[in-house]
């Protein structure tokens, strides 16, 4: 019976989910290729920097970086360039260089689909290995941040005992169960609109919020708020 009510949550989840991100998606230009190699670049750009800083300087990278090769046989100093709105220039230039000199040595310029093979590769982990595939080749693999975990807490109280839930595999795995089948892009970009915009870490806008009839944080935060 519990299984049951939690497979029905899940889905009006989704279903509120896909209603909101349909009229409030936010566009980047990373969302609007399917092309591999610029979706695992935009990834390591978005590391510790921006949407806004990455967008600047994603279609002037592109432009002299037009495939994996250009990257692979540019000087370090013309990639930290390029790259040095996003800061962290040295590293994240270094990052790309040696990320795309192995995808051309060892794979003739092919971005694995194989997400072994891709969590081989230098400075790629769990998450941008799953954007890959999710983004580039439609696999349902969960895109787990702190966004995610952030919603995941509030609507559905589900917490990690690790100090760093991002390791925790339980936690990746209950993320990657309840993406609808075949609809893994939408859902992932979803949370991370919904998140910016509505499951905010500070000053979230829970009255507004399409969740707020089944949301655990609500109904904490208010008492009288109407339970699933």
């Amino acid at each position: 019976m519990i299984e049951r009510k939690q497979k029905q949550l899940f889905a009006l989840f989704a279903t509120r989910l896909f209603e909101w991100f349909s009229s409030n998606a936010r566009s980047f230009p990373w969302r609007e290729t399917r092309n591999p190699y610029k979706i695992l670049v935009a990834e390591i750009m978005l590391q510790k920097t921006t949407s806004k800083q990455a967008e600047e300087t994603f279609h002037i990278f592109f432009k002299h970086f037009p495939s994996i090769q250009d990257l692979a046989m540019a000087p370090l100093e013309r990639i930290e360039e390029y790259i040095t709105p996003l800061g962290l220039e040295h590293i994240r230039a270094a990052r790309l260089k040696k990320l795309a000199q192995e995808i051309v040595e060892k794979y003739e310029g092919q971005i694995p689909r194989d997400k072994k093979t891709l969590l081989s590769l230098p400075g790629v982990g769990e998450y941008i290995a799953n954007a890959v595939l999710c983004l580039a080749y439609d696999e349902d693999l969960p895109l787990l941040d702190t966004n995610q975990l952030r919603v995941f807490d509030r609507v559905f109280d589900i917490k990690s005992s690790k100090k760093r839930a991002r390791t925790d595999k339980a936690i990746w795995k209950f993320a990657e169960n309840i993406i609808p089948k075949g609809k893994g892009k939408d859902f992932n970009l979803g949370i991370l609109d919904f998140a910016s915009l509505v499951c905010r870490a500070r000053d979230p806008k829970c009255e507004s919020c399409p969740m707020n009839s089944f949301c655990r944080y609500f109904a904490e935060h208010m008492p009288c708020a109407r339970r699933f």
